[in-house]
Protein backbone atom coordinates (compact mmCIF):
# COMPACT_ATOMS: atom_id res chain seq x y z
CA UNK A 1 0.00 0.00 0.00
CA UNK A 2 2.98 2.42 1.05
CA UNK A 3 4.75 1.57 -2.31
CA UNK A 4 1.23 2.15 -3.99
CA UNK A 5 1.19 5.22 -2.67
CA UNK A 6 4.71 6.32 -3.48
CA UNK A 7 3.65 5.72 -7.39
CA UNK A 8 0.28 7.08 -7.47
CA UNK A 9 2.05 10.38 -6.05
CA UNK A 10 5.27 10.54 -8.14
CA UNK A 11 2.84 10.10 -10.61
CA UNK A 12 0.42 13.11 -10.26
CA UNK A 13 3.72 15.10 -9.44
CA UNK A 14 4.85 14.03 -12.92
CA UNK A 15 1.75 15.50 -14.13
CA UNK A 16 1.93 19.00 -12.91
CA UNK A 17 5.61 19.26 -14.18
CA UNK A 18 4.42 18.16 -17.35
CA UNK A 19 1.35 20.77 -17.20
CA UNK A 20 4.19 23.50 -16.12
CA UNK A 21 6.87 22.96 -19.08
CA UNK A 22 3.21 23.60 -21.26
CA UNK A 23 1.31 26.00 -19.33
CA UNK A 24 3.91 27.78 -17.03
CA UNK A 25 3.42 28.33 -13.66
CA UNK A 26 -0.53 28.97 -14.01
CA UNK A 27 -0.61 24.97 -13.94
CA UNK A 28 -0.61 25.06 -10.33
CA UNK A 29 -4.80 26.30 -10.82
CA UNK A 30 -5.83 23.36 -12.58
CA UNK A 31 -3.23 20.73 -10.31
CA UNK A 32 -3.99 22.15 -6.92
CA UNK A 33 -5.24 18.84 -6.17
CA UNK A 34 -1.74 17.47 -6.96
CA UNK A 35 0.08 19.19 -4.27
CA UNK A 36 -2.29 19.51 -1.55
CA UNK A 37 -2.36 15.06 -1.89
CA UNK A 38 1.37 15.35 -1.29
CA UNK A 39 1.39 17.79 1.32
CA UNK A 40 -1.31 16.11 3.21
CA UNK A 41 0.57 12.89 3.58
CA UNK A 42 4.34 14.63 3.55
CA UNK A 43 5.27 13.19 6.58
CA UNK A 44 4.61 9.32 5.19
CA UNK A 45 5.54 9.73 1.47
CA UNK A 46 9.50 8.74 0.30
CA UNK A 47 11.92 11.32 1.28
CA UNK A 48 13.28 11.43 -2.42
CA UNK A 49 9.83 12.73 -2.97
CA UNK A 50 9.70 15.39 -0.70
CA UNK A 51 12.50 16.39 -2.30
CA UNK A 52 11.51 16.66 -5.74
CA UNK A 53 8.20 18.36 -4.47
CA UNK A 54 9.92 21.40 -2.67
CA UNK A 55 12.46 21.57 -5.44
CA UNK A 56 9.91 21.95 -8.22
CA UNK A 57 7.64 24.65 -6.08
CA UNK A 58 10.75 26.48 -5.75
CA UNK A 59 11.11 26.12 -9.45
CA UNK A 60 7.69 27.43 -9.97
CA UNK A 61 7.58 30.12 -7.81
CA UNK A 62 10.96 31.32 -9.04
CA UNK A 63 9.78 32.24 -12.63
CA UNK A 64 6.36 33.38 -11.68
CA UNK A 65 8.23 36.17 -9.26
CA UNK A 66 10.68 36.49 -12.68
CA UNK A 67 7.68 36.93 -14.85
CA UNK A 68 5.05 38.75 -12.69
CA UNK A 69 6.86 42.53 -12.54
CA UNK A 70 5.88 42.13 -16.91
CA UNK A 71 3.25 40.74 -16.58
CA UNK A 72 1.52 43.11 -13.85
CA UNK A 73 2.72 45.94 -16.04
CA UNK A 74 0.92 44.42 -19.34
CA UNK A 75 -2.02 47.27 -19.46
CA UNK A 76 -3.81 45.14 -22.33
CA UNK A 77 -3.87 41.67 -19.52
CA UNK A 78 -7.53 41.15 -18.50
CA UNK A 79 -8.78 41.83 -14.91
CA UNK A 80 -9.45 37.95 -14.71
CA UNK A 81 -6.03 37.06 -16.23
CA UNK A 82 -4.40 39.12 -13.57
CA UNK A 83 -5.98 37.76 -10.60
CA UNK A 84 -5.47 34.50 -12.25
CA UNK A 85 -1.46 35.31 -11.66
CA UNK A 86 -1.81 35.83 -8.72
CA UNK A 87 -4.04 33.33 -7.18
CA UNK A 88 -1.77 30.84 -8.48
CA UNK A 89 1.50 33.01 -6.82
CA UNK A 90 -0.54 32.77 -3.70
CA UNK A 91 -1.58 28.99 -3.85
CA UNK A 92 2.10 28.00 -4.74
CA UNK A 93 4.01 30.09 -2.21
CA UNK A 94 1.22 28.58 0.54
CA UNK A 95 2.32 25.30 -0.77
CA UNK A 96 6.04 26.48 -0.45
CA UNK A 97 5.77 27.53 2.82
CA UNK A 98 3.51 24.90 4.10
CA UNK A 99 3.78 24.17 7.77
CA UNK A 100 4.03 20.42 6.75
CA UNK A 101 7.18 20.97 4.95
CA UNK A 102 8.84 23.92 5.51
CA UNK A 103 7.75 24.96 8.89
CA UNK A 104 7.50 22.04 11.01
CA UNK A 105 11.17 20.45 9.75
CA UNK A 106 13.36 20.57 12.18
CA UNK A 107 15.68 23.43 13.50
CA UNK A 108 18.06 21.45 14.48
CA UNK A 109 17.58 19.81 17.86
CA UNK A 110 20.54 18.01 19.61
CA UNK A 111 21.63 15.11 17.05
CA UNK A 112 18.12 15.13 14.79
CA UNK A 113 20.30 16.74 11.92
CA UNK A 114 22.47 14.26 11.62
CA UNK A 115 20.32 11.46 12.31
CA UNK A 116 17.78 13.31 9.57
CA UNK A 117 20.26 13.99 6.68
CA UNK A 118 21.35 10.29 7.06
CA UNK A 119 18.52 8.81 6.97
CA UNK A 120 17.49 10.76 4.15
CA UNK A 121 20.21 12.15 2.26
CA UNK A 122 18.42 15.70 2.10
CA UNK A 123 19.67 18.69 4.26
CA UNK A 124 16.06 20.53 5.26
CA UNK A 125 17.38 23.42 6.73
CA UNK A 126 19.92 24.52 3.77
CA UNK A 127 16.92 24.58 1.57
CA UNK A 128 15.14 26.95 3.94
CA UNK A 129 17.65 30.04 3.68
CA UNK A 130 17.46 29.86 -0.33
CA UNK A 131 13.28 30.03 -0.15
CA UNK A 132 13.41 32.55 2.31
CA UNK A 133 15.44 34.35 -0.38
CA UNK A 134 13.02 33.71 -2.73
CA UNK A 135 9.87 34.92 -0.30
CA UNK A 136 12.21 38.26 0.13
CA UNK A 137 12.50 38.73 -3.57
CA UNK A 138 8.32 38.05 -4.00
CA UNK A 139 7.68 40.94 -1.53
CA UNK A 140 9.29 43.04 -4.19
CA UNK A 141 6.05 43.07 -5.66
CA UNK A 142 2.81 44.30 -4.67
CA UNK A 143 1.38 40.86 -3.84
CA UNK A 144 -1.88 40.77 -1.74
CA UNK A 145 -0.64 38.00 0.60
CA UNK A 146 1.87 39.41 2.98
CA UNK A 147 0.80 37.51 5.99
CA UNK A 148 1.25 34.25 4.47
CA UNK A 149 5.11 35.31 3.37
CA UNK A 150 5.84 36.59 6.79
CA UNK A 151 4.26 33.62 8.78
CA UNK A 152 6.62 31.40 8.32
CA UNK A 153 9.11 33.73 9.76
CA UNK A 154 6.90 34.23 12.80
CA UNK A 155 6.70 30.54 12.88
CA UNK A 156 10.57 29.87 13.10
CA UNK A 157 10.97 32.48 15.16
CA UNK A 158 8.96 30.83 18.36
CA UNK A 159 11.51 27.89 18.16
CA UNK A 160 14.12 28.30 20.31
CA UNK A 161 16.80 26.74 18.49
CA UNK A 162 16.78 29.90 15.94
CA UNK A 163 19.20 31.32 18.17
CA UNK A 164 21.61 28.51 17.29
CA UNK A 165 25.09 29.65 15.58
CA UNK A 166 24.04 26.85 13.06
CA UNK A 167 20.70 28.56 12.43
CA UNK A 168 22.68 31.87 11.83
CA UNK A 169 22.17 31.55 7.42
CA UNK A 170 18.29 31.34 8.57
CA UNK A 171 18.15 34.21 10.74
CA UNK A 172 19.63 36.64 8.72
CA UNK A 173 17.26 35.36 5.65
CA UNK A 174 14.55 36.09 7.94
CA UNK A 175 15.68 39.54 9.51
CA UNK A 176 16.10 40.96 5.12
CA UNK A 177 12.41 39.02 4.90
CA UNK A 178 10.80 41.43 7.54
CA UNK A 179 13.10 44.58 6.93
CA UNK A 180 11.31 44.72 3.50
CA UNK A 181 7.72 43.66 4.73
CA UNK A 182 8.40 46.44 7.47
CA UNK A 183 9.47 49.06 4.69
CA UNK A 184 7.12 47.86 1.94
CA UNK A 185 3.85 47.19 3.29
CA UNK A 186 4.44 48.79 6.93
CA UNK A 187 3.76 44.96 8.23
CA UNK A 188 4.52 45.24 11.96
CA UNK A 189 7.53 37.21 22.90
CA UNK A 190 10.07 35.31 23.37
CA UNK A 191 13.19 35.27 25.64
CA UNK A 192 15.22 33.52 23.90
CA UNK A 193 14.39 35.34 20.89
CA UNK A 194 16.07 38.64 22.12
CA UNK A 195 19.42 37.93 19.89
CA UNK A 196 17.67 37.37 16.74
CA UNK A 197 15.32 40.64 17.52
CA UNK A 198 18.37 42.69 18.22
CA UNK A 199 20.04 41.54 14.63
CA UNK A 200 16.63 42.50 12.61
CA UNK A 201 15.78 45.44 14.12
CA UNK A 202 19.36 46.76 13.74
CA UNK A 203 19.27 45.52 10.24
CA UNK A 204 16.02 48.11 10.00
CA UNK A 205 17.34 51.22 11.60
CA UNK A 206 21.14 51.28 9.72
CA UNK A 207 20.36 49.15 6.27
CA UNK A 208 16.83 50.15 5.96
CA UNK A 209 16.74 53.54 7.25
CA UNK A 210 13.76 52.56 9.90
CA UNK A 211 15.31 54.18 13.02
CA UNK A 212 12.09 55.42 14.11
CA UNK A 213 11.21 51.50 14.72
CA UNK A 214 13.73 51.58 17.67
CA UNK A 215 11.10 54.06 19.22
CA UNK A 216 8.13 52.41 18.59
CA UNK A 217 9.63 49.25 19.90
CA UNK A 218 11.81 51.09 22.91
CA UNK A 219 7.76 53.17 23.84
CA UNK A 220 6.06 50.09 23.90
CA UNK A 221 8.77 48.65 26.62
CA UNK A 222 9.00 52.04 28.35
CA UNK A 223 5.32 51.78 28.48
CA UNK A 224 5.20 48.67 30.68
CA UNK A 225 3.67 49.23 34.12
CA UNK A 226 5.72 47.46 36.99
CA UNK A 227 2.66 44.94 37.76
CA UNK A 228 2.93 43.31 33.98
CA UNK A 229 6.38 42.75 34.22
CA UNK A 230 6.18 41.25 37.72
CA UNK A 231 3.37 38.83 36.18
CA UNK A 232 5.52 37.06 33.65
CA UNK A 233 9.37 37.25 34.73
CA UNK A 234 10.56 35.82 31.55
CA UNK A 235 8.85 38.21 29.33
CA UNK A 236 10.64 40.80 31.42
CA UNK A 237 14.01 38.87 31.37
CA UNK A 238 13.79 38.68 27.67
CA UNK A 239 13.12 43.30 27.76
CA UNK A 240 16.06 43.48 29.33
CA UNK A 241 17.96 41.55 26.95
CA UNK A 242 16.75 43.11 24.01
CA UNK A 243 17.84 46.43 25.52
CA UNK A 244 20.71 45.49 26.84
CA UNK A 245 21.92 43.88 23.25
CA UNK A 246 20.56 46.50 21.19
CA UNK A 247 22.20 49.28 23.33
CA UNK A 248 25.70 47.16 22.04
CA UNK A 249 24.51 46.96 18.72
CA UNK A 250 23.20 50.74 18.16
CA UNK A 251 23.93 53.11 21.05
CA UNK A 252 23.29 56.52 18.87
CA UNK A 253 20.10 54.96 17.32
CA UNK A 254 18.46 54.13 21.09
CA UNK A 255 20.18 57.01 22.61
CA UNK A 256 17.08 59.26 21.12
CA UNK A 257 14.51 57.18 22.50
CA UNK A 258 16.40 56.73 26.20
CA UNK A 259 14.27 58.96 27.83
CA UNK A 260 11.12 56.85 27.49
CA UNK A 261 13.10 54.41 29.75
CA UNK A 262 13.96 56.48 32.49
CA UNK A 263 10.72 55.78 34.62
CA UNK A 264 12.68 52.03 34.96
CA UNK A 265 15.49 53.26 37.20
CA UNK A 266 12.97 54.10 39.71
CA UNK A 267 11.03 51.20 39.12
CA UNK A 268 11.40 47.65 41.28
CA UNK A 269 12.15 45.56 38.61
CA UNK A 270 15.68 45.36 39.26
CA UNK A 271 16.41 43.60 35.82
CA UNK A 272 14.78 46.29 33.70
CA UNK A 273 16.73 48.58 36.03
CA UNK A 274 20.62 47.11 35.49
CA UNK A 275 19.06 46.70 31.62
CA UNK A 276 18.89 50.42 31.68
CA UNK A 277 22.07 51.29 33.55
CA UNK A 278 24.11 48.85 31.19
CA UNK A 279 22.45 50.54 28.40
CA UNK A 280 23.75 53.93 29.52
CA UNK A 281 26.56 52.46 30.04
CA UNK A 282 27.00 51.49 26.01
CA UNK A 283 26.03 54.80 25.75
CA UNK A 284 28.91 56.59 27.31
CA UNK A 285 31.81 54.05 26.10
CA UNK A 286 30.46 54.39 22.13
CA UNK A 287 28.78 57.58 21.53
CA UNK A 288 29.90 59.82 24.00
CA UNK A 289 33.28 60.87 22.82
CA UNK A 290 35.35 63.07 20.32
CA UNK A 291 33.36 66.45 20.54
CA UNK A 292 30.12 64.94 21.96
CA UNK A 293 32.78 63.80 24.86
CA UNK A 294 34.42 67.21 25.65
CA UNK A 295 31.02 68.63 26.69
CA UNK A 296 31.13 66.04 29.62
CA UNK A 297 33.87 66.89 31.83
CA UNK A 298 33.22 63.42 33.59
CA UNK A 299 31.43 60.63 31.52
CA UNK A 300 29.05 59.85 34.71
CA UNK A 301 27.26 63.09 33.92
CA UNK A 302 25.36 61.13 31.07
CA UNK A 303 23.80 59.44 33.46
CA UNK A 304 22.15 62.45 35.43
CA UNK A 305 21.40 64.73 32.56
CA UNK A 306 19.78 61.39 31.04
CA UNK A 307 17.52 61.01 33.89
CA UNK A 308 17.04 64.93 33.74
CA UNK A 309 15.13 64.50 30.38
CA UNK A 310 13.23 61.67 31.80
CA UNK A 311 12.19 63.20 34.97
CA UNK A 312 10.98 66.16 32.00
CA UNK A 313 9.08 63.92 29.82
CA UNK A 314 7.33 62.91 33.07
CA UNK A 315 5.92 65.76 34.86
CA UNK A 316 3.30 67.97 33.46
CA UNK A 317 4.79 71.23 31.03
CA UNK A 318 8.58 69.68 32.27
CA UNK A 319 10.75 71.01 29.56
CA UNK A 320 12.42 68.36 27.91
CA UNK A 321 16.64 68.59 27.93
CA UNK A 322 18.97 67.57 25.61
CA UNK A 323 20.87 64.20 26.15
CA UNK A 324 23.97 65.45 24.51
CA UNK A 325 24.93 68.83 25.50
CA UNK A 326 26.41 71.37 23.34
CA UNK A 327 30.13 73.11 24.73
CA UNK A 328 28.99 76.60 25.90
CA UNK A 329 30.58 79.47 23.90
Amino acid sequence: LIQKQRSTHGDILGAFQAAFRAQGPLAMLEHTDTIYSILHHFRSIDPGLKEDTLEFLIKVVSRHSQELPAILDDTTLSVSDRNAHLIALKMNCYAMTSRTNLMDLDLGGRGKKARTKAAHGFDWEEERQPILQLLTQLLQLDIQFVSLVTGCCYHLLENPTISHQKNHPTREAITHLLGVAVTRYNHITFEHLAPVLVAAVSLWATDYGMKSTVGEIVREIGQKCPQELSRDPSVTKGFAAFLTELAERVPAILMSSMCILLDHLDGENYMMHNAVLAAMAEMVLQVLNGDQGRAFPHHHEAAPLLHQQGQADREPGGKAVSVIPHSPN
